[in-house]
């Protein structure tokens, strides 16, 4: 199934107020509340107003069933580092928290927990793997001290008079050749036992939580995923942009308050599922896309454009001599990292172009397209730099380091 469109989609957003607009949010309205001259580019709420907000949702009609891959479930999250583990947050431990299940952010381990649970079901104290894996005793080596000594000797191309297994201790950090990193674990007198695991691995959280709400995401045809549940009509709303390099815009949506989840993938080309490498060719036209599920009543659509402009005035060069040269017809390397807005409805459509309007998009060259297809790429690609280190709680203003 490749539509070109959601059948259903343009008029979808617009008749919103049938359920959504039964409890409103006075900060942010939702998006068939929208007035044509509101400050489109306003913060959006707080933590503190989207936990409040959130919570006075609650007592819409909740999914009274299990939480499957694919629903929005909102909970009341307290997450504390075990055993003296005191990580660096990457991620929002505690309060009122939404995301899809399934889709990443926060750990594989919250995840897992929450998937079969219902409405007011709660959890206490539960272990959660931080991320970092378990502790593996195949990455224990126990080497003689001689042969170490040697090896580092070798390493640094030089002699030593002494021995210089005297400065080392239990705890040290070695990096041996081939770059791979190691500690010291236990040292004897004729042998030290090396460690090659993880610095963090075998860190946990303690977990306690409480199931608030189990909701159905948007119903759109445009996703290729067979474990999307359809609605007719929902708070949340699906938006899809092209920014070039999908990984830095990814996380710059997830820090957003209001968005619950993102993915990234392909879309806009003219095969099906294609590969990393097939849409790098070229040969797909295919673009490199945010997708991005969000709750109408606490962003607006408006604010999404906000930030897909800020991350394209963040990543394209200021210069216009490139323009200058760029050829009339599209070449093959053009197309994975062609900047696009893809709208799902009428209203987006209309809220993009008045958008484009106003922004600099010769600068940018920004398409403004329906949606096409969306197919989710490589895991390894999905919140990249959030796997690598790099901040996702909501309304994090750390600047984002897009790296290979």
């Amino acid at each position: 199934m490749i539509p070109s469109r959601d059948q259903g989609g343009e008029n979808q957003h617009e008749h919103d107020d049938d359920e959504s607009s039964q409890v409103t949010v006075e900060p942010v309205k939702s998006e068939s509340q929208q007035d044509e001259n509101d400050d489109s580019c306003s913060s959006s709420l707080s933590m503190a107003e989207a936990s409040q907000a959130i919570l006075s949702l609650s007592n819409n009609a909740a999914i009274r069933r299990p939480a499957q891959l694919g629903d929005i479930v909102t909970i009341d999250l307290q997450m504390v580092p075990e055993h003296g583990y005191v990580p660096e947050s990457l991620f929002d431990t505690s309060g009122i928290v939404t995301f899809v299940l399934g889709w990443g952010n926060y750990l594989p381990g919250l995840h897992q927990l929450v998937q079969g649970l219902s409405a007011g079901e709660t959890l206490e104290q539960v272990s959660v793997d931080a991320g970092y894996g378990a502790r593996r005793d195949d990455l224990l080596l126990e080497v003689p001290r001689t042969k170490l000594r040697q090896l580092l000797q070798k390493q640094q191309k030089q002699q030593e008079d002494n021995d210089s297994s005297l400065s080392w201790h239990v705890g040290m950090s070695l990096t041996l050749p081939g770059n791979i990193a190691v500690s010291i674990h236990q040292m004897g007198d004729e042998t030290v036992i090396l460690d090659a695991n993880p610095p963090l691995a075998g860190t946990s959280y303690a977990c306690s939580l409480q199931v608030i709400q189990v909701e159905s995401p948007p119903s759109t045809d445009l996703i290729n995923d067979d474990t999307t549940t359809r609605i007719p009509q929902s708070p949340y709303h699906v938006a899809s942009f092209a920014l070039g390099c999908f990984w830095g815009a990814e996380l710059a949506f997830l820090r957003l308050p209001g968005v619950v989840g993102t993915q990234v993938g392909y879309s806009q080309g003219t095969t099906v599922s294609p590969t990393y490498e097939q849409v790098s060719s070229g040969t797909t036209q295919h673009r490199e896309v945010t997708m991005v599920i969000y709750d109408s009543r606490i962003v607006s659509y408006e604010q999404l454009l906000c930030i897909a402009l800020e991350r394209l005035e963040q990543t394209t060069s200021s210069l216009e001599l490139h323009q200058l040269f760029q050829q009339q017809d599209d070449d093959e390397d053009s197309y994975q990292y062609k900047h696009g807005f893809y709208f799902h409805s009428a209203r987006q459509e209309k809220s993009a172009r008045e958008c484009l309007k106003e922004s600099k998009n010769s600068r940018f060259g920004i398409e403004l397209l329906p949606c096409a297809t969306f197919f989710k790429a490589e895991e390894y690609h999905q919140q990249y730099l959030f796997k690598g280190g790099q901040s996702a709680k909501k309304g994090s203003k750390e600047t984002i380091r897009c790296f290979g």
